[in-house]
């Protein structure tokens, strides 16, 4: 998700484009330039010079049946991106070793500066169906992501109402604030037994998180599992204790 700034609105023509870069990025499959202006509502003028644009610039790439795929300079970018991460080889391997015990998708993510909760490492499942649409680097919308609750419950109030609030802008006063009470009863409950649920029913989706803190006991990030909500129903004790596990080890590596 894109970080706003209420006294600086976005360049309407860069978003427009990052717009159409991450519509590309989002598809299943290959989407076409006339399904990305459906999609965007955009003009279709427009879409072919965003279009054009940004495969000049080699962030896209036009096969030889029209449609869109990402092109070399999202994979540049992604790897830079990726060497400036810190996360030490025994947390991946933790990661790894949850998503053996659990066999579903597991996934560590931190508290940046800035704060937004950015997952830095995804463990794929052995399990023929598996979630899709999770990727290093996502991030944005905590307040509705099991690893972003967790990380928001042991904030203070004020960085969690900063944090909520920078993805409410299209929402009125009156529910912004009905839902940050919503969530102060959640986090609440979050504190008490130690993990937070995503569950996203329309998709059939369903996370389970945990903190992990640092040497002065901050929240610094979580660990949990991700998986269809159909594998998660029944199971969700198991998975749970799984995920409070690796999340104990996960602070204990990071508090050594």
């Amino acid at each position: 998700m894109n970080k706003r700034s209420s006294k600086q609105p976005p360049l309407q023509t860069v978003e427009r484009a990052l717009n159409f870069l991450e519509c590309v990025a989002g598809r299943e499959s290959p989407p076409t330039v006339q399904q990305v202006s459906a999609e965007l509502g955009l003009n279709i003028t427009t879409c072919y010079h965003l279009m054009r644009t940004l495969i000049g610039r080699g962030y896209l790439d036009r096969r030889p049946d029209l449609t869109l795929t990402l092109g070399p300079g999202v994979g540049a970018l992604f790897n830079q991106y990726r060497r400036s991460f810190n996360v030490s080889e025994k947390l991946s391997e933790l990661v790894a070793d949850l998503t053996r015990k659990s066999d579903e998708t597991a996934f560590y993510s931190t508290l940046e500066p800035g704060d937004r909760v950015i997952l830095k490492v995804l463990v794929e499942g052995s399990q023929p169906l598996r979630v899709s649409g999770l990727y290093v680097g996502l991030t944005g919308r905590e307040y509705t992501r099991a690893a972003g609750k967790a990380v928001l419950a042991h904030l203070d109030s004020e960085r969690q109402r900063d944090m909520v609030l920078k993805d409410l802008g299209d929402r009125t006063k009156a529910q912004q604030e009905d839902l940050l009470a919503a969530l102060d009863r959640e986090f609440e409950e979050i504190r008490r037994r130690g993990w937070a649920m995503d569950a996203q029913t329309k998709q059939g989706v369903s996370a389970i998180g945990s903190p992990v803190f640092d040497k002065d006991g901050k929240v610094c990030g979580a660990v949990g599992i991700v998986a269809p909500t159909s594998r998660m129903t029944g199971a969700e004790s198991e998975r749970v204790r799984e995920v409070l596990d690796a999340a104990r080890q996960a602070t204990e590596l990071i508090s050594s």
